[in-house]
């Protein structure tokens, strides 16, 4: 790209520096979450990243999970159920503070697979929180 000055702006056509293949827009754009039905406390919680086209993305992504005891997100989860979020069998999860704050890390596919466990009846809702700041809420968790 150029200035009107016919100057190099230093952007290529596809958004990285020209001449380095340094990204520097971010492809991680939507996500989608699909709460399991609860099986004895536990509900499985699967989240696929997505680019800008709805498409799966296609690196491993770096998310902030958050839970929250309503949807629209005006309180935190008072205990985060009995043991709260756990990793499945995609992805790694970091708990910042636990049972409420997570650092996620996707697959290379851009999926995670989380377990919600909670023997009470906390209501509770899933905010995964994008790197371009975009938050998608999840159904609630909350058990019978």
């Amino acid at each position: 790209m150029k200035s009107i000055l016919g100057r190099s702006l230093g952007l290529g056509v596809k958004g990285n520096l020209e001449g380095n293949d340094i990204d520097i827009t971010p492809k991680c754009a939507d996500a989608s979450i699909t709460v399991g039905d609860e099986a004895t406390n536990v509900r499985a919680i699967t989240i696929q990243l997505k680019d800008a086209n709805g498409d799966d993305i296609d690196y491993a992504e770096q998310v902030l999970i958050t839970l929250y005891a309503d949807a629209a997100k005006a309180a935190y989860v008072t205990t985060g159920g009995s043991t709260g979020i756990e990793i499945g069998t995609d992805g790694a999860l970091l708990a910042l503070v636990a049972k409420k704050v997570f650092l996620a890390t996707s697959e290379a596919d851009g999926d995670l697979d989380l377990t919600w466990t909670d023997t009470g009846t906390e209501a509770a809702y899933l905010a995964l929180t994008l790197p371009n700041g975009r938050t998608i809420m999840s159904d609630a968790l909350t058990n019978a």
